[in-house]
């Protein structure tokens, strides 16, 4: 794992939402929908993971985030790109 055990507690639902939130109050409105589109569309856990870290990884490429919005979405990456090895 990126940030702990194969046994990690990270909730990557919880950090999401806390993304997307964050996305939608500094204007990132389009990206935030990309997101909560791909909890809301996906039919099981692995197909929404593949999905948020599929939009994740082209909103860190083409938005201009910030500070600790660029480091929560990046740690998110990290979290799915290791949860999908």
């Amino acid at each position: 794992m990126v940030y702990g055990d194969a046994m990690s507690n990270f909730d990557y639902y919880a950090a999401a939402e806390e993304l997307i939130s964050r996305l939608d109050q500094e204007g990132h409105v389009g990206e935030a929908a990309k997101l909560r589109a791909a909890i809301e569309e996906g039919s099981t856990g692995t197909e929404i993971f593949m999905a948020l870290r599929f939009h994740l990884a082209e909103i860190i490429k083409r938005a201009s985030l910030k500070g600790e919005l660029q480091i929560k979405a990046s740690r998110l990456l990290a979290e799915l790109n290791d949860a999908l090895e």
